[in-house]
């Protein structure tokens, strides 16, 4: 006697649901515990003391390390080694060390040798990171103000800032830009503002807390009657924070300060060129996921005059407000202890508004 339809398709769907549901656990993969649990789903990686585990019944999970026993793949995790990597399909802890199989046998290895487990995909991302091209890895954010007054006024002030930094496993490159014009068109046109500031850092790695380092600052202002300074040098400097959301490193060196300031109706041109110290910090810290806040600083003791001393100081925080649109601040302060007759001794740069954020992995 044939069945109703719709008892048919129960029957059917019932079967389809056990074969769904024994396939998945047949392919699977699968880690066991040393208290005897087994889970089954997708082995991700293994970093940081965690073997990380996706499941079909909850988010990604993170297993100690020291707390599995053994476990097998489907798709082969990439090892690295120190003479290679490894393409890993299971792996078991027996007292003689970790039995890895591969697709050319298995071997046995010390715990200590494996730390890292890695996807085929990210372990391709990782090894991309090492050495990046010169174009990569870039991130920084660039704001351009704009304002204008007619009528009873006559004014125009134009503002600009940039900070951009690349940063590798071995080293860093941070740069800076700051610009700001002012003019006043009345009766008597004056200039009120017209100075040009940038800067460029590179530091290489030597250790895990050390690096040295090579700068270049470059500063140009009218109304001091400067018409370039440039401080360029290098040293050796500590990373005293290192983290992937705060960075803090310190410094020291040796820099070479050249400087031509033009004629005016107080003094005479002028070039200074002299050696001096290098003492100076750098800050990095990011708030949640779309604000980060940078700040360096460095004084330049003059060795041929020690009672003569300059200093830079810069510093910028940044904002998303959507996916590329960024409320950017920047403020620079460029002092010199022996300024020319006639004009002060420092000068205070400070931009604000909507700017553009970057990056190119």
């Amino acid at each position: 006697m044939s069945l109703p339809l719709s008892e048919r398709f129960a029957r059917f769907a019932l079967v389809l649901t056990l074969l769904t549901t024994a396939a998945s656990t047949l392919f699977a993969d699968t880690v066991v515990l040393k208290n005897g649990d087994k889970l089954t789903g997708t082995v991700i990686k293994l970093d940081d003391g965690k073997l990380t585990v996706k499941t079909a019944y909850a988010d990604a999970l993170p297993v100690s390390w020291d707390q599995v026993v053994s476990f097998t793949t489907d798709e082969a995790l990439v090892l690295p080694q120190a003479s290679g990597t490894l393409n890993v399909t299971a792996l078991e802890r027996t007292d003689a060390g970790l039995v890895v199989t591969t697709s050319t046998g298995k071997v046995t290895l010390k715990p200590g040798d494996v730390t890292v487990l890695r996807s085929p995909g990210d372990q391709k991302a990782y090894e991309s990171t090492l050495h990046p091209g010169w174009g990569h890895e870039w991130a920084g954010t660039g704001n351009v103000s704009l304002a204008l007054a007619r009528g009873n006024s006559n004014t125009t002030t134009f503002g600009a800032g940039v900070t951009a930094a690349r940063a590798t496993l071995h080293d860093k490159t941070a740069l800076y830009v700051t610009s700001l014009y002012s003019t006043n068109g009345n009766s008597t046109p004056t200039t009120s503002a017209n100075a040009d500031g940038g800067g460029i850092n590179y530091s290489h790695n030597v250790g895990a807390r050390t690096f040295v380092y090579g700068s270049g600052d470059f500063y140009a202002d009218a109304l001091q009657d400067l018409t370039l300074r440039s401080i360029v040098g290098g040293g050796g400097g500590l990373h005293v924070i290192k983290a992937p959301k705060q960075t803090f490193d310190v410094a020291a060196g040796i820099v070479w300060t050249h400087e031509n300031y033009s004629a005016s109706e107080f003094a005479t041109s002028t070039v200074n060129s002299f050696p001096a110290l290098d003492i100076s910090e750098q800050y990095m810290r990011k708030f949640g996921a779309n604000s980060i806040l940078t700040e360096q600083f460095a004084i330049y003791p003059d060795l041929s005059n020690l009672g003569q001393y300059q200093f830079v100081l810069g510093s910028s925080f940044s904002t998303k407000v959507a996916k590329m649109l960024t409320w950017a601040t920047t403020f620079s302060d460029n002092f010199t202890s022996f300024p020319p007759a006639g004009t002060l001794d420092n000068d205070v740069v400070l931009t604000t508004g909507l700017g553009i954020s970057f990056a190119r992995k």
